[in-house]
């Protein structure tokens, strides 16, 4: 027979060929699985359309410094696309402060949309704002965002925009 050093190297190649193959079904089972997943619904791709119609019942607001508030907000999907709310490439609600035309930098908060949502369909949301920390006369522009895409403002040049005074 063979010497015991020449079949342990075959034997080991084996199982790490049999580890590989393994391993490889697994991640083509589960690419497979979310790639159709994600093909069927069609909702996890970035958007090429940012259209959006926002309203509010809300015009003007008088805050303190850093005070959180919810404003209720009318959202018409516009576009062609099926907005997610969920997985990979949600569309959120977000903000922008501005101050005399110069945007600060404040992150905004998110609010979640309460579901996906089809071309030319309505969905009402309390959006979740936190006022800046200063006081003064601001302009809050309400947007959507596509996380990890693009915010609607940004490509559309569409917002919601309220006038805010913090005091």
């Amino acid at each position: 027979g063979r010497p015991l050093a020449v079949r342990r190297p075959f034997h080991l190649s084996i199982i790490a060929l049999l580890v590989i193959l393994c391993c490889c079904a697994s991640i083509a089972c589960r690419e497979t699985s979310s790639t159709s997943s994600e093909s069927e619904s069609g909702l996890q791709q970035p958007l090429t359309s940012f259209r959006q119609v926002l309203s509010s019942s809300t015009t003007t607001l008088t805050l303190h410094p850093a005070q959180e508030i919810k404003i209720p907000v009318r959202i018409q999907n516009s576009g062609t696309e099926t907005w997610a709310s969920t997985g990979r490439y949600p569309v959120t609600i977000s903000y922008k402060w501005f101050n005399g035309g110069q945007m600060l930098p404040i992150e905004g908060e998110r609010t979640g949309l309460p579901a996906a949502v089809t071309p030319n369909q309505v969905v009402n949301a309390d959006v979740r704002v936190v006022a800046p920390n200063q006081t003064g006369t601001f302009d809050l522009r309400i947007t959507l965002v596509q996380e990890a895409v693009s915010w609607f403002m940004t490509k559309s040049n569409t917002f919601l925009q309220l006038r805010v005074t913090v005091k």
